[in-house]
């Protein structure tokens, strides 16, 4: 609980996360105002995916560089060392402080959400479901990027390299892991299909975005061509899952082990 209102106190009081909460108000009016000329039986629906699309580009950067940067906050402030020397092992910290991160920055995202939900319900044909269904996405795809913020944060030595590790991350996981399945897709056969598709829906981003398609109804999975089912051979929503246990546990692992050895060396 002391790092949770820690962390809500450190959040509320800098200026990065009410820019992020604004510039992503922002965008997200100018999308709902378009979705009000889409037809009205998926306008709704559609506007929803714009909006995770959207999201793709802004919500990896903004969530890495906000837990990042309150994790090397307190290895700057040399709280995280009265912490570890005091009462606490490197475990507890790291656990206590990925926890509070995920609560406060998910909710604080969330909460702008729902608030926009608002507006939505009286411009468009509202749908619970699928409002919830975006909302479980926007979760799953926080939960992975505040993460790797967490790792970034610890793995940096200096605010340079912080910066320049969010930045070379984001353009990696958002343009040249794209990049990568194209050229690969030409050799994409019936044999290796599975592989590819492992390597294709452990990418957040694709997988989480094929399960808001076919939780919006917006993508059946009936009446796929023989590829098409040995590329999506578990359900949507079974991807997405995995991505949002295996991605934080695999960066909270590696946060751990890169601070166990700082301590070590120390």
């Amino acid at each position: 609980m002391p790092y949770l209102w820690k962390e809500v106190l450190e959040q509320t009081r800098g200026k990065g996360l009410w820019l992020g909460l604004l510039l992503v108000a922002l965008t997200s009016l100018f999308l709902l105002a378009q979705a009000r000329s889409y037809p009205a039986d998926l306008g709704f629906e559609a506007m929803l995916l714009s909006l995770f699309d959207m999201n793709v580009y802004l919500l990896p950067l903004l969530a890495m560089f906000l837990a990042s940067f309150s994790v090397y906050q307190e290895k700057e402030l040399r709280t995280l060392l009265m912490l570890v020397t005091k009462r606490e092992s490197g475990l507890s910290f790291l656990t206590r402080k990925s926890l509070a991160l995920q609560a406060v920055l998910i909710g604080a995202f969330v909460i702008a959400y729902l608030l926009l939900a608002f507006p939505m319900k009286f411009l468009l044909n509202f749908h619970a479901a699928s409002f919830g269904a975006f909302l479980l996405a926007l979760l799953i795809f926080l939960a992975v990027f505040v993460q790797v913020g967490v790792f970034l944060g610890v793995a940096s030595r200096n605010k340079m390299q912080l910066i320049g590790a969010n930045i070379l991350t984001w353009f990696g996981v958002v343009f040249l892991l794209d990049l990568a399945y194209l050229y690969f897709l030409p050799a994409v056969t019936a044999d290796n299909a599975r592989a590819f598709a492992w390597a294709y829906f452990l990418n957040p981003i694709h997988a989480v975005r094929m399960m808001l398609e076919h939780q919006l109804g917006l993508f059946s999975l009936t009446g796929m061509s023989r590829m098409m089912e040995k590329l999506v051979f578990l359900d949507p929503l079974a991807f997405a899952l995995i991505n949002a246990l295996l991605w934080p546990a695999l960066f909270f692992g590696l946060a751990l082990l890169i601070r166990n050895a700082g301590a070590h060396h120390d």
